[in-house]
């Protein structure tokens, strides 16, 4: 009986700290902008193009603020999986947060500087990195791997969005602005 209370307080704990993390990264956003770069695919030639949509955002706070050296793995996962919903076609998504270089290069740090107390180091390292490299060929297994750490039952990522699926949900939950370009 008292384990079970135990395990109800720690259940409860780790829904509000989900809540708590979801509704302060909705409310914290800045506006962001768009661009769309050709990129090779799979390292093929120029037969072989996708579109890549790259996020730039207005920070509000320097990375170092939204992702410290001393976070804890599970706000790593919910940051990794909070920013491949961009990515992912999956029935349900809870939690969203623009995929930006900055964050994906900011998570890197933190992960290389924690590598010794984070259980799943190697897993997060392979999926940023790839990330960085503007490779997202695997974001829906990138996605079901940290939604499985994180004991998701709801939401399995099923594949990965087209640029012009991608562009629609970022409209849908980002602020999009305009980038302005200036002459040369």
């Amino acid at each position: 009986m008292k384990n079970k209370k135990i395990m109800y307080i720690a259940a409860g704990i780790v829904v509000l700290g989900i809540l708590a993390y979801f509704v302060f990264n909705q409310l914290s956003k800045g506006d962001v902008t768009i661009e769309e770069k050709t990129v090779p695919k799979g390292g093929g030639g120029e037969d072989f193009q996708e579109v890549i949509i790259e996020i730039d955002e207005v920070r509000k706070e320097p990375i170092e603020m939204e992702f410290p050296s001393s976070m804890d793995e599970f706000d790593v996962q919910a940051a990794i999986h909070g920013m491949s919903h961009q990515k992912v076609q999956a029935k349900d998504k809870w939690g969203f947060l623009p995929l930006t270089q900055d964050r994906v290069t900011r998570l890197i740090e933190v992960v290389e500087e924690n590598k010794s107390s984070y259980e799943n180091s190697e897993l997060y390292i392979r999926i940023l990195t790839r990330w960085s490299n503007n490779d997202f060929s695997q974001a829906d297994k990138d996605h079901n791997a940290i939604w499985e750490l994180q004991g998701g039952n709801v939401g399995r990522a099923t594949g990965i969005l087209s640029a012009e699926e991608e562009r629609k949900f970022i409209k849908e939950h980002f602020t999009v602005q305009v980038k302005e370009v200036t002459p040369e």
